[in-house]
């Protein structure tokens, strides 16, 4: 399947999902859901790893799996859970939003061995505990939330608990389900949630305009990030008063311009 097919699947599925096409009569299949975002997932997981020149079997030792569970992932027959996913994209050096992307990034990232399982143990809590939280804040119900995602109520309950590893093609409904999106669960205070930020800055960085990516690059612009960046962090009344300031200075002689500059100036030497 190449990435012109999955991004046109991708397409249609978004369309499906955010229009009232299907008929009243006929229930959305679920199932059929699961299996195409699974198959569609596999083959960028499959990518990623050859992108890497990784065979089957040293990806699969790396993550402390068998190669027929990493095999399952490929084909779309079996769906990682995101924090597996995570651990997925740190070993081969990829930004975790290659996943739910059609693109390919190049480059390894160096790092040490990690203790997977209890990574994971610890990650599944917490990602379980986040949907507890989202489902309660959306005023649903266990029951509601089976009903909309097609999950059973015992296993959402063993989701929530951390008992079980949540297939990142579920928790994509439960996400959409609860009105989060899903960087709520992606892991943050660990180092692999530490690389995988900086993956996805480098991403955004990456896709900005070429002058832009200039000017940031440039140290002697970093004055005027700076600045940028404490405007960003004041107040609206802040801001429509440094606003009118502007507007007042505007209308000033140059010469009065010049005397108000150099008042400031010696306050700040002051």
């Amino acid at each position: 399947m190449s990435f012109s097919d999955i991004a046109a699947r991708l397409k249609k599925q978004r369309e499906q999902e955010g229009t009232d096409a299907r008929p009243a009569d006929r229930p959305l299949d679920f199932n059929e859901l699961y299996a195409l975002r699974s198959r569609i997932l596999g083959v960028l997981i499959r990518d990623a790893r050859l992108a890497r020149n990784r065979s089957l079997e040293s990806c699969a030792a790396s993550l402390q799996i068998s190669p027929e569970t990493l095999e399952a992932w490929e084909t779309g027959t079996k769906a990682p859970s995101l924090p597996e996913l995570e651990l997925l994209a740190y070993e081969l050096g990829v930004p975790i939003s290659h996943f739910w992307g059609t693109e390919t990034f190049n480059g390894n990232a160096p790092h040490d061995g990690l203790q997977h399982t209890e990574y994971l143990a610890l990650r599944n809590r917490v990602v379980g505990a986040l949907l507890r939280k989202a489902r309660t804040e959306a005023d649903l119900s266990i029951e509601a939330l089976a009903e909309q995602t097609g999950i059973s109520p015992e296993k959402l309950k063993a989701y929530e608990l951390g008992q079980e590893a949540i297939p990142l093609t579920e928790l994509t409904s439960l996400a959409t389900a609860t009105n989060v999106a899903l960087r709520v669960f992606l892991e943050n205070t660990h180092r692999i949630g530490h690389w995988l930020e900086l993956q996805e800055n480098f991403r955004r960085f990456s896709e900005m305009p070429e002058d832009m990516q200039a000017f940031i690059s440039n140290p002697v612009n970093a004055s005027f990030i700076e600045l940028a960046m404490w405007f960003s962090e004041l107040e609206v009344n802040d801001l429509r008063g440094i606003a009118e300031s502007i507007l007042h200075l505007s209308r000033l002689q140059p010469e009065e311009l010049r005397h108000i500059a150099e008042n400031i100036l010696n306050n700040i030497t002051l």
